[in-house]
């Protein structure tokens, strides 16, 4: 749910007890603070930034701490040069809680939780690898916004499965509407494997969290 602060854009999942503010500044934040932490005390709060001056700052001064750190890589259907060979199955209602079960166990601290993400899959595109019948490698993006599809997570055990991983999703989203497939790499050898399939680096992401036990 959005919600607007003194003409500022805050998101707000009461159900989950999160807030999220993008790409705010310096004064604008602390225009709103005291509003935020006194109606919402116990929520975590995330303050984002992409491609924008980060008020590294007042971070350290609220004790926000810096949680994701990444490079932002963008495809575009013309630019995929890699096509998936492999036998990648698209997570469904059928196969979801078996799939959540093993995505809980290898990303315990994601906000995307198995039970958040199956409140509604038809938002998600979720493809998964198996070895002897079970879920060992995952990839979740979401599909979310009208044109553009975005990878949260890859689970994968080694670059190849990583690439397969990467190349399906990207084609999925483009068959069904996306314009280009956004990914925010964190780690450097999933940075270049997604350059391998076509993407192009365009920016950074960061990401400040005050989680409840640090709330002023």
């Amino acid at each position: 749910m959005k919600i607007v602060i003194q003409g500022i854009d805050i998101y707000v999942e009461d159900r989950d007890y999160y807030l999220q503010i993008n790409d705010i500044s310096d004064t604008d934040l602390r225009m709103i603070w005291e509003k935020i932490k006194t109606k919402y005390p116990s929520y975590e709060k995330w303050f984002c930034f992409r491609n924008v001056d980060v008020p590294v700052a007042l971070m350290d001064e609220l004790g926000a701490v810096l949680e994701d750190d990444c490079i932002q890589t963008r495809l575009f259907p013309d630019k995929l040069c890699y096509k998936s060979t492999s036998d990648i199955e698209q997570v469904t209602n059928d196969t979801f809680n078996e799939f959540a079960a093993v995505h809980d166990a290898c990303v315990s601290d994601m906000y995307w939780t198995g039970e958040r993400l199956g409140r509604d899959i038809s938002k998600w595109g979720i493809f998964c690898l198996r070895y002897n019948e079970r879920i060992t490698d995952y990839l979740i993006m979401s599909m979310r916004d009208p044109l553009e599809a975005e990878i949260f997570c890859i689970e994968a055990s080694n670059n190849d499965k990583c690439r397969e991983l990467i190349a399906c999703a990207a084609k999925f989203a483009f068959a069904n509407g996306k314009n280009n497939v956004l990914y925010m790499a964190d780690d450097k050898e999933k940075q270049e494997v997604a350059l391998s399939v076509g993407f192009a680096v365009t920016g950074f992401y960061k990401g400040f969290a005050i989680k409840p036990c640090f709330s002023m």
